[in-house]
């Protein structure tokens, strides 16, 4: 065998499936945009740019889902197991990217797949059943309709019982096309942002059911066994990564409140007074009964959680993660467990967001409680920050699109604009933001207005270093910073592995790890430079459709009101001048904040960017 031929036996081929002819395909993957953009996230732009053009309904036929694992999924490497999926979106409207942990990334390796592609649309409900190379379409009428839990125990009944199997599917939220609908693997892994499981739905496409029972293959083994021994070693003693094990995401909580940027109350104040009941070990101490690991992964984040209802009923899941308490948590005013694990159900089982739902739920008790709807309009519910009930009762019309969730399942910009209160709506480009107001944390204002998704946190983390370095109020050089993390986030969902193992598994030992899976020579600056060639082809399909300077925005909230009280009290943001240094660092132009033809040369990307999307 050639070069060629040891790697596409490595990566596997890409499945087609085109839902409204049946036709389903094998072909290879195309190893130039290998070179160039890594996988993952890096092949999802590219194959995006390429076949879904600027005037694709989002919930069209048109669109695409693209599902794209990186090269370091399915190996003995650390946490390789995040496969990306790519799709315009119908919440922003823009392009946007997901990524899912678990084992259903895996597993379709195990399958031979590095990739899957579905596209068109189903006259009736299909789902996907791929069996090693073994792939058909079949009727799934009997399971519209079913929540996330009622398809996956019917599908793995229907499969004979094989509780290894894996499964993507989405619940109702999808079929009834809500713009923050998520699709599930495994229950409680999502691809979450951006509304994917409404762009599956409207094709009518339940599920991908996947068994695999191969193995991926890589060049250098023993290269590979010894380095991935070397990182869990390190792992396993480092600080941050014992606290994430011990606590989940929900360590986060507590630094983030001390701090001062901590979502509440629809981001009208940035630190909430009942936080330390929701703080990581609070929440061992109250309702953790168990943890759980993704694929190959030494951390094992996932917390299993219960709590006992007034009724004398149990809740048991997974989570809820550090972003879930924070949206539908401190961002309604909410606290208590039992509240959020029901929300959190809700969500889990109808197959929606946690953040963008709870986005929307606070940006409606906000209006609620100023007046602008009225009891009339959300259905008899008192809808006032704190009230856990409310929360729940809200959550489940927005699963099931029946008053004013028929509303608020369009998302938030629509939802803000509908109820004339477009100041009251905190997102960026249609997405809700994360977490982190950036008043207390300036960096992550160019997180969100930069991201080519929406706001979206996990763009670049950089309230880490931030809040670690005492600079989190500071404006200098954080235009360099954002750059930087966008390059080291960018790396990772393009290899495939974890973010959580990043400090850990750094950019040096991800080169390394894509040279001895591969055999394809790659260093520092050639991973850097792939992330950077994909982080500037999202800008380019973006600028396609409109967007350029004018769309990296945030709330007038976050740019004009000062922080009322606590740890960044009189905080405001400039977000006009992060954006300028942003720009130089990126090498884009000040006035659009768009790549030249000089720069698409300079990254070797000019034959795949069209010339009329250029200045």
């Amino acid at each position: 065998m050639n070069n060629n031929d040891n790697l596409l036996d490595f990566f596997g081929d890409v499945v087609r499936v085109n839902l409204s002819t049946g036709d389903i395909s094998r072909e290879n993957l195309p190893l130039d945009a290998v070179r160039r953009f890594i996988g993952g996230r890096g092949l999802g732009a590219w194959y995006l740019y390429n076949e879904v053009g600027p005037d694709v309904d989002p919930l069209g036929p048109e669109n695409k889902l693209i599902f794209m694992n990186g090269p370091l999924v399915g190996t003995l490497l650390p946490a390789g197991n995040k496969i990306n999926l790519t799709f315009k979106s119908p919440l922003s409207r823009s392009y946007s990217y997901s990524l899912c942990g678990g084992h259903w990334g895996p597993e379709l390796r195990f399958a031979g797949c590095t990739g899957l592609i579905i596209e068109g649309k189903a006259e009736s409900p299909v789902y996907l059943w791929i069996d090693d190379g073994a792939i058909e379409l079949r009727p799934a009428a009997g399971l519209w309709g079913k929540t996330i839990p009622e398809t996956e125990k019917r599908l793995r009944d229907e499969l004979g019982g094989d509780e290894l199997l894996q499964i993507a599917c989405i619940g109702p939220a999808g079929e009834k096309l809500n713009k923050m609908a998520c699709i599930t693997a495994g229950w409680y892994r999502e691809f979450g942002r951006g509304g994917c499981g409404a762009v599956m739905g409207s094709k009518n496409l339940k599920a991908i059911t996947v068994r695999g029972t191969g193995a991926v293959r890589f060049h250098d083994a023993a290269g590979v066994m010894e380095l991935s021994e070397s990182i869990t070693a390190g792992l396993k003693i480092h600080p941050k990564i014992l606290d994430r094990r011990n606590f989940g995401t929900p360590e986060l909580l507590k630094s983030i409140n001390d701090n001062g940027l901590l979502c509440t109350r629809n981001f009208s104040e940035t630190h909430f007074e009942e936080g330390h009941r929701l703080e990581g070990p609070r929440m061992r101490e109250d309702i953790v009964v168990g943890d759980a690991s993704c694929f190959a992964c030494p951390v094992g984040c996932g917390k299993r959680s219960y709590v006992k209802t007034a009724d004398g009923t149990g809740i048991l899941l997974e989570g809820p993660e550090f972003e879930t308490i924070a949206l539908l948590g401190t961002n309604c005013g909410i606290s208590d467990w039992e509240s959020l694990m029901e929300a959190t159900r809700i969500c889990d089982a109808y197959g929606m967001d946690t953040m963008n739902a709870g986005g929307c739920v606070s940006l409606a008790m906000e209006c609620f409680e100023k007046g602008i709807i009225s009891l009339e309009d959300t259905g008899g519910i008192e809808l006032r920050f704190g009230n856990g009930k409310a929360l729940v009762a809200v959550l489940r019309l927005m699963a099931e699109r029946k008053g004013i969730g028929d509303i608020l399942a369009e998302g938030i910009k629509y939802a803000s604009e509908r109820f004339k209160a477009p100041e009251l709506g905190m997102h960026s480009k249609g997405q809700a933001l994360a977490a982190y107001d950036p008043r207390g944390c300036k960096g992550m204002a160019l997180t969100y207005a930069t991201s080519p998704k929406g706001a979206h946190h996990m763009i670049a983390t950089t309230m880490g270093p931030e809040i670690a370095g005492g600079t989190r109020l500071s404006y200098e050089n954080k235009g360099a910073l954002q750059k930087e993390h966008q390059l080291s986030m960018c790396a990772v969902d393009s290899l495939g592995i974890c973010s959580t193992v990043r400090g850990g598994f750094g950019m040096g030992d991800q080169a390394k790890a894509f040279s001895l899976t591969t055999g394809m020579e790659l260093d520092i600056d050639g991973l850097k430079l792939a992330a950077e060639r994909i982080i500037n082809l999202e800008r380019m399909y973006n600028a396609r459709l409109g967007f350029s300077r004018k769309d990296d925005t945030l709330p007038k909230r976050i740019t004009h009101e000062p922080v009322p009280s606590g740890p960044s009290a009189g905080e405001v943001l400039d977000l006009e001048r992060m954006l300028d240094e942003y720009y130089g660092c990126m090498g884009w132009e000040i006035d659009d904040g768009l790549p030249s033809r000089v720069k698409l040369v300079a990254l070797g990307i000019e034959d795949i960017v069209k010339e009329q999307d250029c200045r």
